[in-house]
Formats: structure tokens, C-alpha cells, sequence
């Protein structure tokens, strides 16, 4: 009884010393270490398909897309494998590995595609390759593209479709951030924008920006022929795919909603492990590559007020 008693009062010493936030740090790591310890599991054992039965299978196709590269094929299982365990599952699962990568899969992406996931090759254009070869190859569906270094919810393919039914032709999205433009109309200070979790007053999206590793979802026929321009993208934005795919919705007047559901904090599920591979160092680094990028696109295609 002592002993308990002693053990409780410690234990709220040391939350009271210790602030908040790294309370709240620590509980996030803990809580990302278990996951990945439960997807790993199950991406090595579940014999479950991680695709949509045939009785299951939607009038238009959903598909999930995503890219991997480098020592990141060793832990991409993690993000298919937590789509494989949501609430819904896609008509198809289709990992994009460039051609020139000779490498034998992991036994736990072997152990996937035997559940249903297809690792297709394809031109190496960065990460881009997470929706181009899609587009071109799975033409009249649905495309849900995901990163490679995010644990994702349970219900995020749920929840989008539930979005998508409501505003089937928008792009949905689940994190998304608030432009900031300069006196031309070009986005700039691309560090500084916020993240926004409701769609504003009215239902305008003119300064919304998706962002692409929280996952989204492409309607057929949401963007126009000038997104598979690979000349145009590799020479304007070759390390910003957001940038583009941002860039050719406005261009088609495809509006973005924001997905409705119940807030998950998609930098917290990050696989830490991999993030030294990460383009979000080249692009939000001192020299600004985003904002450049942004205005070469801007410019290129008159978008300044869309």
C-alpha cells in the first residue's frame, strides 16, 4: 500500500517537473514505436488479402499509389501495411519502383504481394512516380496516393471516399495548408504556411494547398493532359510532385476539399526512420527550392489568379 502510494506520488512529481510537451513528445513516440510493431507483425503473418474482394469492388476503381527508393524499399511495408488494415480496402495497391532497381524485394513486401500489393516498374521521375504511371496506367480510376514514411489511420480510405461521395468532383485531401501569395498572385514564403483543418467560410479553396503525404485522392478525370508533361515538370519542379499536382488541378479548375474526419496528427505517425532520405530537407531548406519552384509553375501556366 506504501509502496503504491509512493510510486503515484513520484510518478506525479516527475509529470509536474517535466513540461508538457515533452510529456506529450514522448507519448507520441511510444505510440509510433507500437505501431510500427503492430504493422511489421502483421505485413510478416497476416495471410488476410490486403485488397477489396471481388464483391467489394466499387463501379470506378480505387487505387492506392504510392513510390519508394534507396533503403526505403526496407521500410515502405509499414505504409502499405497500414492500408491494408483499414476500415476499407482499395480495388488495388500499386507500389512504383524505378526500372533500373534490380534489388530483390524484402521478404515482407513478397509476403504483400502475395495479398494483393503490385510493384510495377517504371521511368525514374523522383517522386513523382507516386501518380504519374498511375494516371497513365489506371486511366478512369480513382487514384489515392500515399507516402512511403507514414503510418496511416485505419479509416483514412473510409473517410475519403465518405468525402468524395459528398463532392465527387474535388480532390480531397487530408492535410492541408493556407497559401500565402505576393503582390503578383505567386505563393511565396512556402515555410510559413500554415496548416488548416476546416474548409473556410463558403467553401472556397483559392489559397488551399494539398499536401501530399497525408494522402489524396484524385478523381478520374481531375487533372488535365499537361500533368503527364514529363519535359514540363522535371525542368519547373523537379522536387516539388506537390507543387505540380497542386498546380494542373487549378489549371483543370478542379476545387479541393478538405477530408472530414476526425483529427490524426499525420507528422506524429512519420517513420522516423527513413527520414534522413527525406526531399523535405532539399526543398525547405535556407535556399527556398519551393518557393521557386511554385513561382516557375505559377508563371509558366498564367495561375497567379486561381
Amino acid at each position: 500500500m506504501l509502496k503504491n502510494l509512493i510510486k503515484r506520488k513520484l510518478t506525479a512529481y516527475i509529470q509536474a517537473a517535466v513540461a508538457p510537451d515533452v510529456v506529450r513528445a514522448t507519448a507520441a513516440q511510444v505510440a509510433n514505436a507500437m505501431r510500427r510493431e503492430r504493422l511489421t507483425e502483421a505485413a510478416l503473418n497476416s495471410r488476410e488479402s490486403g485488397i477489396a474482394a471481388p464483391r467489394e469492388r466499387r463501379s470506378t476503381p480505387v487505387v492506392v499509389s504510392l513510390t519508394t527508393y534507396g533503403c526505403r524499399l526496407h521500410e515502405v511495408h509499414l505504409s502499405v501495411e497500414s492500408i491494408m488494415q483499414g476500415t476499407v480496402r482499395p480495388d488495388a495497391i500499386v507500389l512504383w519502383r524505378d526500372e533500373g532497381d534490380t534489388r530483390p524485394l524484402p521478404v515482407a513486401l513478397g509476403r504483400q504481394v502475395a495479398r494483393g500489393l503490385q510493384v510495377m516498374p517504371t521511368r525514374d521521375v523522383r517522386s513523382f512516380k507516386k501518380l504519374i504511371p498511375a494516371l497513365r496506367v489506371f486511366d478512369g480510376a480513382h487514384i489515392v496516393t500515399i507516402d512511403d514514411d507514414v503510418f496511416y489511420p485505419h479509416d483514412m480510405l473510409e473517410t475519403m471516399l465518405a468525402t468524395h461521395d459528398a463532392h465527387p468532383g474535388a480532390i480531397i485531401a487530408n492535410t492541408v495548408l493556407a497559401m500565402e501569395r505576393d503582390a503578383s498572385g505567386v505563393p511565396t514564403g512556402y515555410r510559413r504556411w500554415p496548416y488548416v483543418a476546416d474548409m473556410p467560410p463558403g467553401g472556397s479553396a483559392a489559397d488551399l494547398f494539398a499536401e501530399g503525404f497525408g494522402g489524396v485522392l484524385y478523381p478520374a478525370g481531375s487533372l488535365p493532359p499537361e500533368t503527364l508533361d514529363e519535359e514540363a515538370f522535371t525542368a519547373l519542379c523537379p522536387t516539388a510532385d506537390d507543387v505540380w499536382f497542386n498546380a494542373m488541378a487549378r489549371l483543370a479548375h478542379t476545387p479541393l476539399r478538405i477530408c472530414q474526419r476526425a483529427p490524426y496528427d499525420f507528422l506524429a505517425a512519420v517513420n522516423q526512420a527513413v527520414q534522413t532520405q527525406a526531399l523535405f530537407h532539399t526543398n525547405n531548406g535556407a535556399d527556398g527550392a519551393n518557393d521557386r519552384q511554385l513561382r516557375a509553375v505559377w508563371q509558366r501556366y498564367n495561375l497567379q489568379g486561381r
